[in-house]
């Protein structure tokens, strides 16, 4: 165990961003856990709203143990109800950090499974990149909870609230999700459709999308102000395939779109951006 907790914290050097994930509730026998670690490959934008796309490396972890504890990607967390229409518990999450060359890396769950201030010189730069001049996003650690229900066999709504983003630790972000897993498909063959949204608070959006007077005066960006409320609209498709009893290839595709206050902040260069991912995992 001392092995998984060390190749946690070291793969944390490595990024794309996601949302907290919460596996569903697995009922095994006391005592016993169901550990994934793989690695893949992800193409996302730089950061939220940018023109730009980069390929990172992927790691990908998630762990559960039989009293109802978890380790997914970036987070951690406790599963403490006991009926299977309903899960809610605890939840902590690393949060990335922000830097002129966009967001930092994290670990990813597979899925559907139960700026340092730079002088005003950098101003009259030529480049296009916008986080110039800004000040660094510091990584964070969040805290808050999951709540998700299911609606029906295929169904299941998934909540997830987390508090302490930004520098100032007063960001707030709350995701809601429908997620179906479609029915009939081959063996081996998991796939989950899902169309959700972010909500935020003032200080969040003033984190990521805003833009202070003195940012504005060493950056190329005029100043900006953006309001709480729902940040971005999405869909995604999560795609697991079993290889075998060990080997699984987990793999997703989400479109999201900015919308409200956030998507007129003058560092969104896009308002609508496509993140792919895929990654080999073992079961041991």
């Amino acid at each position: 165990m001392k092995k998984l907790f060390t190749l946690f914290f070291v793969s944390l050097t490595y990024s794309a961003t996601s949302v907290a994930q919460t596996p569903a509730q697995n009922l095994m026998p006391d005592g016993s856990y169901d550990m994934y670690l793989g690695m893949g490959m992800v193409l996302r934008p730089s950061y939220e709203g940018a023109t730009k796309y980069k390929k990172a490396a992927l790691p990908v972890m998630q762990v559960q143990w039989s009293n109802g504890a978890f380790l997914s990607g970036m987070s951690a967390g406790w599963h403490l109800s006991e009926q299977p229409q309903q899960d809610f518990g605890p939840l902590i999450a690393l949060e990335p950090s922000r830097s002129p060359s966009g967001l930092s890396n994290s670990i990813d769950p597979p899925r559907s499974l139960q700026s340092n201030a730079m002088g005003p010189e950098y101003a009259a730069s030529k480049t296009n990149n916008k986080l110039i001049g800004l000040d660094n996003i510091q990584a964070r650690l969040l805290y808050g909870g999951f709540y998700h229900f299911s609606l029906s066999q295929n169904l299941r709504q998934t909540n997830v609230i987390l508090f302490g983003i930004g520098n100032d630790k007063n960001g707030l972000r709350l995701s809601s999700d429908l997620r179906y897993s479609v029915p009939e498909l081959p063996t081996h063959h998991r796939l989950t459709l899902g169309v959700g949204f972010n909500a935020v608070n003032q200080a969040y959006a003033q984190s990521y999308f805003g833009v202070t007077e003195v940012e504005a005066n060493r950056s190329q960006n005029r100043s900006f102000r953006p309001k709480a409320g729902i940040k971005d609209i999405h869909l995604e498709a999560n795609w697991n395939w079993s290889l075998s009893s060990s080997w699984l290839l987990t793999s997703r595709m989400q479109l999201g779109h900015l919308v409200g206050s956030t998507s007129d902040s003058p560092l969104v260069e896009r308002r609508t951006s496509v993140t792919v991912s895929s990654a080999l995992a073992y079961r041991f």
